[in-house]
């Protein structure tokens, strides 16, 4: 069946609104200047990030896929005239590269083949470039492995990985590794409703502590992933 939205549009567009609190966090925790860069987002959605990086980062061009294809079409649609590019898609387009940078927020945890991703996005940046990945989905994350639990078979999820797993498969793939948790200042608590306020303290949690921002840097001696 071909996936047109995550959930569906109105869902997906409120998703995107809430995710906002979450890349101003990233932003905050990068350690690079995005302007003039060329920009890729994994899992792009409507394209909400793109278009903040567009207006607030002054990125020179910035790419972003999803299967998702009504959500594609919507982001094609919000972005105007800014420089973004966007595809329906399982994986990086061909050729999509030489990228400065890229970003996902909780895509790792999706994927059945994460060598695969990891070398991907290797070949899709620069030397020296980043692949900065938000990820709160993992076995080290209580609240968010009761989660999984739920939604492995309704979602067809991959078993559930851990942080350690994750940082040795890119690293494979010739990446050098880092984490950081991200810089988030406050958590708006009206976002969470509908997972129940009576757990307000596990999300607390789960964003101050569990949520981590995955650093994969390409070196700039890096001619081609270690993984074939």
């Amino acid at each position: 069946m071909i996936q047109t939205y995550w959930q569906d549009a109105a869902r997906d567009e409120a998703m995107q609104d809430e995710h906002a609190f979450i890349w101003r966090a990233m932003l905050e925790t990068i350690d690079i200047d995005l302007a003039g860069r060329r920009v890729l987002d994994a899992g792009c959605n409507r394209g909400g990030f793109l278009r903040l990086l567009a207006d607030r980062r002054g990125i020179t061009e910035g790419f972003g896929y999803d299967p998702a294809s009504g959500a594609i079409e919507d982001a094609r649609q919000l972005a105007g005239q800014r420089p973004l590019h966007f595809e329906a898609a399982d994986t990086i387009p061909g050729g999509w590269c030489d990228f400065d940078a890229a970003f996902s927020h909780e895509v790792l945890y999706l994927l059945h083949d994460l060598s695969a991703h990891a070398r991907a996005m290797f070949a899709a940046l620069v030397p020296g470039g980043v692949y900065y990945a938000v990820m709160g989905v993992h076995a080290s994350s209580p609240l968010m492995a009761e989660w999984h639990r739920a939604n492995l078979e309704e979602l067809h999820l991959p078993e559930l990985y851990d942080i350690d797993e994750v940082i040795a498969v890119f690293e494979a793939a010739a990446f050098h590794a880092a984490a950081a948790r991200l810089a988030i200042r406050f958590v708006p608590t009206a976002g969470h409703g509908h997972h129940g306020q009576d757990r307000l303290l596990d999300w607390l949690d789960y964003y101050y502590d569990k949520k981590l921002l995955l650093r994969f840097s390409r070196t700039a001696e890096s001619s081609a992933s270690a993984t074939p």
